[in-house]
């Protein structure tokens, strides 16, 4: 069979990027470098047109998902690629090589990376948003307050601000997911891999109980750190969510209202933890509008 066709172009070739080094910082095992994904239209060679918006990716899992784990969700923001923008999924140190502020910094050590090496990846450095999803949600969260507090040396001259954020069923509040999965557990439920407070996620993050670390909690909760420097967020939530309880959503919410800043909060009747109706395009296209005005 011999056939002519005349095909459309209705979008660009995405390249994938992997293995990119952005810092290098200290675990309880050693020093580890910390590695970025792109997914790029165009590929990063080519610098055709305008320089790109980017999104930076923080994956979830726990805080456990942040090294391995980092680039695994890129399939299912192809979407975002082929509307035009670089995706860089950033690596994190994990519970068990760092505790908090550790996993913030890295984000925004990322994110200064990317504005530092813009032309070199093609993106435009005052376009740049995070998204995550869990506890990549809750870290995203703590960029969307970035007042300078978790700046670090790494990648130093450049600002690590970000123009707007995208959470999916986040952590806001570490005090309040420490209660909710205490009372799970008394209740007689698992949580996760954790049989005992001690191995709650939220206390391997801190580093202890949550109780025994008040100060560190409220800095460690986004819900706490509102302020002038917040950026305009997307919220997803689960009515059905099992795992990140919505009345965490449902606070944050509350309070950016009340601190008058922009907050787009979307409630997605009858899904759980990460389910499949967060795939679907009307919440694709939610989230490319907001990008699309916020970015």
């Amino acid at each position: 069979m011999k056939a002519i066709i005349e095909s459309a172009i209705h979008r660009k070739h995405i390249y994938l990027t992997q293995g990119i080094v952005y810092d290098t910082q200290p675990t309880e095992q050693g020093m580890r470098d910390l590695h970025l994904s792109l997914l790029t239209p165009y590929g990063i060679h080519n610098k055709e047109g305008q320089p790109l918006p980017c999104v930076v990716w923080v994956c979830g899992g726990g805080w456990r998902g942040g090294r391995e784990r980092h680039s695994e969700n890129l399939p299912d923001l192809l979407y975002l690629a082929e509307n035009g923008y670089i995706i860089a999924a950033a690596e994190y140190r994990v519970i068990g090589e760092a505790v908090f502020p550790a996993q913030i910094r890295d984000v925004l050590s990322a994110v200064r990376f990317l504005r530092k090496h813009c032309e070199e990846y093609h993106i435009d450095p005052e376009r740049i948003a995070v998204m995550g999803a869990s506890a990549g949600g809750h870290l995203t969260l703590l960029a969307a307050n970035n007042d300078g507090q978790f700046d670090t040396e790494s990648n130093a001259g450049v600002s690590s601000d970000i123009k707007c954020a995208v959470d999916f069923y986040g952590i806001a509040d570490i005090r309040r997911i420490y209660d909710f999965n205490l009372k799970a557990l008394k209740e007689g439920k698992r949580i996760g891999r954790a049989l005992r407070p001690e191995e709650f996620g939220e206390c391997r993050l801190l580093g202890d109980l949550v109780e025994h670390l008040p100060e560190t909690a409220i800095q460690a909760s986004g819900v706490c750190g509102i302020n002038e420097h917040t950026c305009p967020v997307l919220v997803m939530h689960g009515d059905s969510d099992h795992v990140v309880n919505i009345e965490q959503s449902e606070l944050y919410y509350e309070a950016m209202e009340k601190a008058g800043k922009d907050i787009r909060y979307y409630v997605i009747k009858g899904a759980d933890h990460g389910s499949d109706e967060f795939y679907q395009e009307d919440v694709r296209k939610i989230v490319l509008e907001f990008l699309g005005e916020k970015l």
